[in-house]
């Protein structure tokens, strides 16, 4: 009996260990099914505090049926030891002189969580912004609530709603509040910042963020801030608005057939703006190299005034992607330095690419010598143990398909939203800018009305890099349904080496699946994430440990 017993523990454990060379061990929590009063439809992280993991549990919003009466406004927020298991989960009820307030996000910085929520006053015609403690011992909300932005929308008369986003500094010293005014159309009334210590006191601020770009038509693109709360904020410039609302169009024979068509072109450049305390009159600075197109691009603060700005780039005039870029920005002298480019090259571009996709994609557009329809998600650049830093350029495809419908023997037009995460181009890069190697990631992430399943996690360990992703593809060809794959993690070592193997083996949609953007570096060679299902109903979490030596 005893050895039959050691026998099955072993087996239980064989999915988890040392697959192809890859030496790892999961540990899972209990899988938990939601209450009706607490129905969620997704799962954020937040960070560690105090040795405990925080996340955040997005709340459950439903279309029709039964399920409508399962419906409710507030967020979550779940704390949890780092055995996966649930000390609390409190309800996050936002209110104010007893009227009811609109989430807008929580943050963890240093050992705090906060939560923030606003308010629109329509007599006065301001949009309130309010922050709030969460103690993180009893996870329960403290009683300090005030506000920290007041914008006024009396000058506009299209006005409809307010957005908010945070970013925090690198050393977590500053927190930047970008906001924005839209129309119903979502098109940008007035744009502005604050700045903000880590104890969410205001230091700064500023109402108009596009006040130096240049003329013409600008999509905010990406906005940072720095240790010294200094902002940044970078400008993609269209030439017109042909693709500025850009999304791919599939067709009913499924993806990249005859009827599609994915409508962006080289018609943009990209600007930066710099904002300081120091000085009223922001600075322009054009990110632009040389006889390349600049397809996508991230840049990295320092203290000492100078960018290190890198991406992806192509030809002018086409938007494939033919290799990557860095080059460093001194902010003083408005002098590029260390300028290097490096071609992917055709073998490492052309793996995985599925010859018939490529024809279909080819045929729905003008340019037949395109190859490239993806977008690409770049992370921030980072730093491996022994010094070299890198960083990933992901692929990324989001569009909708119009699906015809019948209720009571008539028929609608609904539109359906599509995903696709493909492959992970990995950038290793010397002190020097030089590209030390290129290496690609494959794999294939399909999904139908929402991408939280989609992308991947990252971890380092002994120099080597990890990624964790699912597996998804398209069913029938026809974006109805999902096929769901194993998940896997990909081993790349200094040298390129690869290995690849299953960590979780396919679920069905019942069951929990990873939800790799949930995931939290909890140790050097550890993450932890949430697990959630397709239709909602139940969630847990896990933690990896990479074994490897």
């Amino acid at each position: 009996m005893k050895k039959w017993l050691v026998a099955l523990c072993l087996f239980l454990m064989l999915p988890f260990v040392n697959g192809q060379g890859i030496d790892f061990t999961v540990k899972s929590g209990e899988a938990t099914k939601f209450k009706m009063s607490d129905f969620s439809t997704g799962i954020h992280k937040l960070g560690m505090i105090n040795g405990n993991a925080f996340f955040q549990f997005l709340p459950y919003t439903s279309g029709g049926g039964l399920e409508i009466n399962m419906n409710v406004k507030n967020n979550f927020i779940g704390k949890f030891d780092l055995d996966n298991n649930l000390i609390k989960k409190t309800e996050i009820e936002l209110k104010q002189n007893k009227k009811d307030l609109v989430f807008e996000g929580a943050l963890a910085i240093k050992d705090q969580l906060f939560v923030f929520s606003s308010f629109q006053n329509k007599k006065e015609k301001k949009h309130f912004l309010f922050v709030q403690h969460v103690d993180p011992n009893t996870v329960e909300l403290v009683d300090n609530i005030r506000p920290v932005a007041e914008l006024s929308y009396a000058d506009f008369s299209k006005f409809d709603y307010a957005t908010f986003w945070f970013q925090v500094s690198p050393d977590s010293s500053k927190v930047l509040l970008y906001y924005s005014l839209k129309t119903k159309k979502r098109e940008i009334l007035r744009s502005g910042f604050n700045v903000y210590g880590s104890d969410l006191k205001l230091i700064w601020g500023r109402e108009d963020a596009s006040a130096c770009f240049s003329e013409g038509i600008i999509g905010f693109y990406r906005i940072k801030v720095d240790n010294a709360g200094g902002v940044y904020v970078a400008g993609q410039h269209y030439a017109d608005k042909s693709n500025y609302y850009d999304a791919a169009h599939f067709g009913s024979r499924g993806f990249f057939s005859k009827d599609t068509y994915y409508t962006d072109m080289p018609n943009y450049t990209f600007e930066l703006c710099r904002y300081t305390q120091q000085s009223p009159d922001p600075e322009n600075y054009p990110l632009a190299i040389p006889g390349k197109f600049i397809r996508s691009v991230n840049f990295s603060t320092s203290d000492k005034n100078i960018l290190t700005c890198y991406g992806v780039y192509g030809s002018p005039g086409t938007i494939s992607v033919v290799g990557s870029f860095c080059f460093d920005l001194d902010l003083d002298s408005k002098q590029t330095s260390q300028l290097v480019t490096g071609e992917f090259g055709k073998d490492l571009l052309s793996r995985g690419l599925d010859a018939e996709e490529l024809r279909r994609f080819r045929r729905s557009i003008d340019n037949k010598q395109e190859w490239d329809p993806y977008d690409y998600w770049l992370s921030d650049l980072a730093t491996r143990q022994n010094g070299d830093r890198y960083f990933i350029a992901e692929q990324v495809l989001s569009g909708y398909k119009e699906v015809t419908q019948w209720q009571g023997g008539s028929s609608y037009i609904s539109v359906q939203n599509i995903y696709l995460h493909n492959d992970l181009f990995l950038v290793s890069l010397k002190s020097d800018n030089q590209v030390r190697r290129t290496d690609k990631i494959t794999k294939r992430q399909y999904w139908v009305g929402t991408s939280r399943f989609n992308s991947y996690a990252l971890v380092e360990k002994n120099n080597n890099l990890y990624f964790l992703y699912n597996t998804f593809d398209s069913k029938d060809g026809m974006f109805t349904n999902v096929d769901i794959g194993d998940s896997y993690i990909t081993r790349v070592k200094e040298n390129g080496d690869q290995a690849k193997t299953v960590f979780k083996k396919k679920a069905d949609k019942d069951e929990p699946f990873p939800l790799m953007k949930t995931a939290i570096n909890v140790s050097e060679g550890s993450l932890m994430y949430g697990l959630f299902p397709f239709n909602n109903r139940r969630y847990q979490f896990e933690r990896i440990y990479i074994n490897d030596k």
